[in-house]
């Protein structure tokens, strides 16, 4: 009964931070609504993490979704991280964390390696090679190139909260569609993949675009 509950919970939470997320996509991000909007979907997001590595903890339940739920999880929380501090530095507990994620996704691919007997090495490694990504970079950022690095913080929290969207969504699919695996996961990551690279081309834009302005007016 217990395992139940926190199943419904998980995927109640899962399902609500879907259309919360998808909500706060395409809101403006001037607009006040944008940022109630991703609150909102980090405290659902939150609750799937929380109620993920419950399942996993005392229920064993499916080693991949745990991996997506880590994913998902230091993402959201390394995007909102980038967004409240924007060209500060980070904190010594953000440089632990993403040690900590990196080496929880390291030993959960190669757990998953040794229990499941289906998973496919394609999601396995993209998923493990998206959240080294984002890690590394962190963890790059802080030990070494950040002054060269503060000034992309939108450009991160671009990449890093459509991350943790993209990663509930492949749990979502994954789960609901098993029998189009994996393409049911793949497919979700390489729409918002692709969307990452339109909203960071589009901010690029836009910001040289400021920069030509302020140009000008100083000229």
């Amino acid at each position: 009964m217990i395992h139940q509950i926190n199943i419904f919970i998980h995927v109640l939470a899962g399902t609500t931070a879907l259309l919360v997320g998808g909500a706060a996509l395409i809101t403006p991000k001037y607009l006040p609504r944008h940022a109630r909007l991703g609150r909102l979907f980090l405290y659902l997001l939150t609750t799937v993490v929380t109620t993920g590595f419950v399942g996993w903890l005392f229920f064993r339940s499916n080693n991949f979704l745990l991996m997506l739920t880590l994913l998902s999880g230091y993402v959201g929380y390394a995007g909102w991280r980038t967004v409240r501090l924007k060209e500060k530095k980070a904190s010594l507990i953000d440089a632990i964390v993403a040690i900590i994620a990196l080496t929880l996704g390291v030993l959960f691919m190669l757990e998953l390696k040794k229990q499941d007997g289906n998973w496919s090495p394609v999601v396995i490694y993209s998923t493990l090679g998206a959240l080294a990504i984002v890690t590394l970079y962190d963890l790059v950022k802080y030990f070494w190139l950040y002054p060269r690095l503060k000034k992309w913080w939108i450009y991160e929290h671009i990449y890093k909260m459509i991350s943790a969207f993209s990663a509930t969504l492949a749990a979502f699919t994954g789960t609901v569609l098993p029998n189009y695996k994996p393409y049911s996961q793949i497919l979700p990551s390489t729409f918002s993949m692709l969307l990452i690279i339109v909203l960071i081309a589009q901010q690029a834009r836009k910001q040289r675009k400021k920069q030509r302005t302020l140009t000008h007016q100083m000229d």
